[in-house]
Parts: structure tokens; sequence; C-alpha cells
């Protein structure tokens, strides 16, 4: 089965662009797009996840949804090192390839706020995002409180536990195995290594109950007879990513925490207390990434924060609408807060 093709986007340029680790990019460039009632109201910001583009939340938008377009005026922002925007795969040198500064979530926070000044919008409904896209979320709540009515957090946290450092370690050794990754500077894919992080994925993006239950079989993608018809299919998830392009995510989710937020001396809890509005955490019951109880014990720092677990066996798929019931809870979730 074939991938849905990426939606169309547009660009927007920030001259001379100061990343928070020290590198400025001569141009860095933000692939956007608005769609819905353009407008009208206050818009919500929808942050993108790991590597990917908006499709991954496109449940949210279909009709009756909480993000519909003909009930809500909705801004896409997609991270850089993304392949669309500014990223190691399209940036001229000096920052090409393995060259490419080191990002984190507050430069991708700092370079959507430079658009939403662009676009005149002062003050947004909402953040919302999932895993990665739901770190920016809880980051814009923590840098910008004055800018946002509220964060939703789908299936992410504030910051990366030990445990998703090893996870991130595993997924990113994988790839650099391949001796055809040459520290970065590859002159043809390495595709061996992007077929190893793929299988390295596998055990991380589910839950066991999920494959036990045969739930796979019902995906195109993952139904198979046994492991070697299994990771003959999802090995190829990456293969038409670049190396460094997901090497670059993989990094800024592994050094994630609102802690390093500019004023807050290192303090989580003084970064956690600025974000004053709602915010809602949605973790999902049997996902490891970003685990339920450890979601809880980080919402615990902020002011107005509510935690709403969302029962299913997809694992860390469930915050993408892997199965039609997890698209269904989420769906009623987020409306409900939204209200």
């Amino acid at each position: 089965m074939s991938a849905p093709a990426a939606p169309p986007y547009d660009i927007f340029a920030v001259r001379d662009f100061a990343l928070e680790g020290g590198a400025v990019l001569p141009e860095a460039r933000l692939a956007w797009r608005q769609r819905g009632r353009v407008g009208e109201g206050e818009p919500v910001l929808l942050c993108t996840a790991f590597g990917a583009n908006p499709l991954g939340l496109a449940y949210l938008g279909l009709e009756g949804g909480p993000l519909a377009e003909d009930r809500r005026w909705i801004i896409d922002v997609e991270m850089l090192g993304n392949g669309r925007s500014s990223s190691p795969s399209n940036t001229p040198p000096p920052h090409a390839g393995a060259d490419f500064p080191a990002l984190c979530i507050r430069d991708q926070v700092e370079i959507q706020k430079r658009l939403l000044d662009h676009l005149g919008v002062a003050h947004v409904k909402s953040v919302i995002g999932a895993s990665m896209g739901g770190q920016q979320a809880v980051q814009w709540a923590a840098s910008h409180p004055d800018r946002v009515g509220s964060a939703v957090c789908i299936a992410g946290n504030a910051r990366t536990t030990l445990y998703g450092q090893m996870f991130l370690h595993v997924v990113a050794s994988a790839l650099t195995s391949d001796p055809a990754f040459m520290g970065g500077r590859y002159a043809e894919p390495p595709i061996l290594g992007l077929s190893r992080m793929s299988e390295a994925w596998a055990p991380f993006a589910l839950s066991p109950r999920f494959f036990s239950e045969g739930l796979h079989q019902a995906h195109p993608d993952m139904a198979a007879d046994d492991l070697d018809g299994f990771l003959a299919k999802w090995r190829t998830r990456y293969h038409a990513k670049d190396a460094n392009d997901l090497l670059c995510h993989v990094d800024m989710w592994r050094r994630h925490d609102i802690a390093g937020t500019p004023g807050c001396g290192g303090s989580f809890a003084e970064a956690a207390r600025r974000a004053t509005m709602p915010v809602l955490f949605a973790p999902v019951s049997t996902d490891i990434y970003f685990h339920p109880g450890d979601v809880v014990d980080q919402a615990a720092f902020f002011p107005d924060a509510r935690v709403e677990l969302v029962e299913s066996l997809s694992g860390h798929a469930g915050a993408f609408g892997r199965q039609p019931q997890d698209r269904e809870r989420m769906r009623a979730l987020i409306a409900a807060f939204l209200g």
C-alpha cells in the first residue's frame, strides 16, 4: 500500500536565524500552511512529530472532528529537520548533511513564533501536537504563556526521560552501524542502516498485546504470517527518509527538557509554573516512549494540567489513530477540551 501524498506547503524564511546552541543558519526555511476558516477568530497551531508532516494528525480534522476545517482556522507548522523545512538534506554548505547544527525544541518554537508575528497573530486558541509535536506544545506554553490559550500534548511530555534516551540511543546506533553511513557523509543512502533503524523501532512503536491479539493483521503495512514477513514490510518505512534528517530529530528528541527555557535557571518546576493556561496531557496507556506514569509525574508541576489516559493496545501509534477506536477516543477527548 503506497503512502498518501504529502500535503502542499508554503515556505516562511528567516535570515540569520540564531539557534539556541550558538550556530546561525544564514536562512532558515519553515514549511507551513494555513487552512480552514482562515482569519476568523484565533487559530489553532498544529505541530508535527518525528520526521513527519501534518498528515500524522489528519484524523483530528476529518468531518465532525475537533479540528475540522469548517469549524476552525488551522496553522500547520513542520519542524526544522523534517526534510521539508530546513534540514541536513536540503541546506547548502557550510551546514549541509553531517555539518547541519544541532537543534532543540525551543528552536522550533522560536521560528514558529516568528511566523505568527509575520502573520499578525498575537494569540492562538491552542497549540496541539503528538509525540515531539506534543513536546513543542508544552514548550510553547512555557516559553510564551501570554500567547497561548491552551496546549494539548498527545502522547508526549515536557522532558525526555532516561528510558526515552536509551531507546533513542538504540535506534540511532542501528542507523549509524551501517558502514555506508560514513559518519553522515554518505554518497548513497545507507539502506542497511535505515532498515536496521526501522527494525529496532518495531518492538517499541506498538504494544506486546497489539501483536499477541493479532491486531497487526488488520493493517496492510504489518500483516504477515511470521516475523520475516512482518520485518520485510516494516524495515522499509524509513527508506525514503534522509539518514541525517532522522538523526537530527533523534538528537533533538533525546535532549529535550523544558528546564532549559530561558530565565528558568535550569529548573523544570519554574518552567512548568510559567505555563498558566490549561494544558491537556493525553498519554496512551500502553505507550512506552512516553509512559503514562512519567507523564503524570511531570504534569504535577503545571498549574492547570489535566491528564486524560487514553486506553489503547496500539502503544505510541495510538496517538496517530492506528485503530478506529484510537481515533474516536482522541477526537472526543480533544473536542471536549477545546469546547
